[in-house]
C-alpha cells in the first residue's frame, strides 16, 4: 500500500510540473516587416486564466533608424504538449529622425512552452498607422524567445 500511495503522489507531484503555468516571460523578439526589420525586446505577463499583456521596446536596424513601442491585450489558449495560440489588439508608436506614427492593430500567433523556463513564438502583426509618416496599412512577422518565470 505503501508503494501505491508513494507512486500516485510521485504521478500527481510530475504531471502538476509537466503542466506548470508561468505568469511572466521575458526576452526579444526579432522580425521583419513592411517599413522596417528590427529586434524587440518583449515582456508578457498573465491577467488573468486566459488574457496577458504584451509590451514591446524595439529598434529598426534599417534606414531611417528608429525605435518602436507596442502594446497587445492578447487572448491565449493553452493547447495540447506545451504549445498555445494568441490573438488580440493593440497600439503601436514609432519614432524616428524624421519620422513619428502611431498606429492600431493586433497580433496573431503560436508559442511553445518547453519543459524548461524557455518559450519560443511565431506571430504575425499588422497594424494600421493613424497619422504620422506611416499612414497605411502596415505589417511584420517575429520569431520570439522568451525567459518564463
Amino acid at each position: 500500500m505503501k508503494k501505491v500511495f508513494i507512486t500516485l503522489l510521485a504521478l500527481v507531484a510530475l504531471s502538476t510540473a509537466a503542466n506548470a503555468q508561468y505568469n511572466n516571460a521575458i526576452g526579444f523578439r526579432l522580425g521583419y516587416g513592411s517599413t522596417a526589420f528590427g529586434s524587440e525586446l518583449s515582456y508578457q505577463g498573465f491577467v488573468s486564466d486566459i488574457n496577458r499583456i504584451e509590451l514591446d521596446l524595439g529598434l529598426n536596424f534599417t534606414r531611417p533608424l528608429g525605435m518602436s513601442a507596442a502594446a497587445i491585450y492578447q487572448w491565449h489558449w493553452f493547447l495540447a504538449g506545451g504549445f498555445g495560440a494568441y490573438v488580440g489588439p493593440g497600439v503601436t508608436a514609432y519614432l524616428s529622425e524624421s519620422h513619428f506614427g502611431l498606429g492600431v492593430g493586433g497580433q496573431l500567433g503560436i508559442d511553445y512552452q518547453f519543459p524548461a523556463p524557455i518559450q519560443l513564438s511565431l506571430d504575425v502583426r499588422p497594424m494600421y498607422g493613424l497619422f504620422g509618416s506611416y499612414v497605411g496599412f502596415h505589417y511584420g512577422a517575429s520569431l520570439g524567445l522568451r525567459y518564463a518565470f
